[in-house]
């Protein structure tokens, strides 16, 4: 390799994991906050598809406690991502048998930046 070797990658949308190449590489990650009108959005979505598919869930009283858990944490100064987390998590597992509902699950998920 010369010293003129010219190394460059350029990635958009939704990248997991770290990417590199070429002498010298610096890489940036930018994770921020979910915007609150995307959230409440899906939040709304989420609550309304419960609604429509409770007679589909064993625990459709409990899903739908979970997603006023999670707005009410997320109302907070500074909401608690383990909490967060916990919650999300035990809501996919109640909606689990219904597809449209794990979708919202998960892209609320995603939207949080809480992992899948």
């Amino acid at each position: 390799m010369s010293q003129n070797d010219d190394y460059r990658i350029n990635i958009t949308g939704n990248v997991s994991g770290q990417v590199g190449s070429g002498r010298n590489v610096h890489q940036t990650q930018n994770v921020g906050a979910a915007r609150a009108d995307e959230v409440t959005a899906a939040l709304d979505r989420l609550e309304d598809l419960l609604r429509r598919h409770a007679d589909r869930l064993a625990e459709a009283d409990r899903a739908t406690r979970d997603v006023e858990a999670l707005r009410r944490e997320l109302q907070e100064p500074d909401p608690d991502p383990e909490a967060l987390r916990d919650t999300t998590g035990r809501l996919a597992r109640r909606v689990a048998g219904v597809t449209v509902l794990v979708e919202a699950v998960n892209g609320l998920t995603a939207l949080l930046g809480l992992g899948g």
